[in-house]
């Protein structure tokens, strides 16, 4: 999905002083400086919990020429939906830079959102299963210079834990370059032994696709892929089919093992929230331990 944003008129924008707003509010800024863009349902689960109050303020927010907004292309007939990012004018009042990224990025980056959503579902807010979250533009140099997921995630319940290196596929990129990508994950997994790797692609035929390019590259007994739809029902009870053809389906529930990672701020928790109004600052060292 290719997208312009826009932002409000400068001579129109209402005044808002980020320093002066609430938790949520600056947690809701901090959290889209970090993942590039969201939607209103996602930044509902994660941060304000009730879709209209949503709503109302990321239009506020957008007022204010604090964010801009394009409309995503595959809502259904009859209703507009907007992905948001922060704006030139947010940056400066945050004192924070945008990244570089293709005008594409927007789907990209809207399904990585969607795909930790997915493993955070849960009826308990201060208790949900991802209990650290780094997006792509803090997970340079985590798996060395040549690994870069789209996501990390560290999920947690009573049965133990797992660090789960998220890479979304849009469907769009070619054999050589997949290869190439899969092809580096091979050594960090080999000495991660509670890490795995799952590919998030868009459909059915481009699993099995996935799966077929997979084959000679010997992943391991760690690497996966599943498809957004199946992902977004199942949450940690979704099946994933094995890169490695030697390997059976597994939940990924049953991916995780003793010890359990806790983290003092789970993703979405109000202790989560206070550490982004703040500025973020996880720890992650622990959670991330092979």
């Amino acid at each position: 999905m290719s997208a312009a944003f826009r932002t409000i008129e400068p001579g129109s924008a209402i005044e808002v002083d980020p320093d002066v707003l609430p938790t949520t509010d600056r947690a809701c800024l901090r959290l889209l400086v970090r993942c590039g863009a969201a939607n209103s349902g996602q930044v509902t689960q994660l941060v304000y919990n009730q879709i209209r109050h949503s709503q109302k303020r990321l239009l506020h927010f957008h007022k204010a020429g604090l964010l801009e907004r394009t409309t995503v292309a595959d809502t259904p007939p009859g209703r507009a939906e907007f992905a948001y990012r922060v704006g030139q004018i947010g940056h400066q009042r945050l004192g924070t830079r945008r990244t570089p990224a293709p005008a594409t990025y927007v789907r990209h980056a809207l399904d990585t959102v969607d795909a930790v959503c997915a493993l955070n579902r849960s009826r308990d807010r201060e208790h949900p299963p991802v209990q650290l979250w780094l997006t792509d533009t803090m997970t340079a140099d985590v798996l060395g210079r040549f690994v870069r997921p789209d996501s990390l995630a560290v999920v947690t319940t009573d049965a133990g834990s797992a660090v789960l290196a998220l890479e979304i596929d849009e469907g769009t990129e070619h054999r050589r370059t997949i290869r190439a990508k899969l092809a580096a994950y091979r050594r960090p997994l080999a000495i991660r032994p509670n890490w795995h790797l799952v590919v998030v692609v868009p459909r059915p035929i481009r699993a099995a696709w996935m799966v077929r390019v997979a084959a000679s590259l010997d992943l391991g007994p760690r690497s996966w892929v599943v498809t957004r739809t199946d992902l977004d029902a199942g949450s940690l009870d979704t099946v994933l089919r094995p890169l490695d053809p030697t390997q059976s389906p597994r939940s990924i529930r049953s991916l995780l093992k003793p010890p359990r990672r806790l983290s003092p701020a789970p993703v979405g928790s109000h202790a989560w929230l206070e550490l982004l109004a703040a500025g973020g600052g996880e720890a992650a060292d622990g959670a991330l331990a092979p």
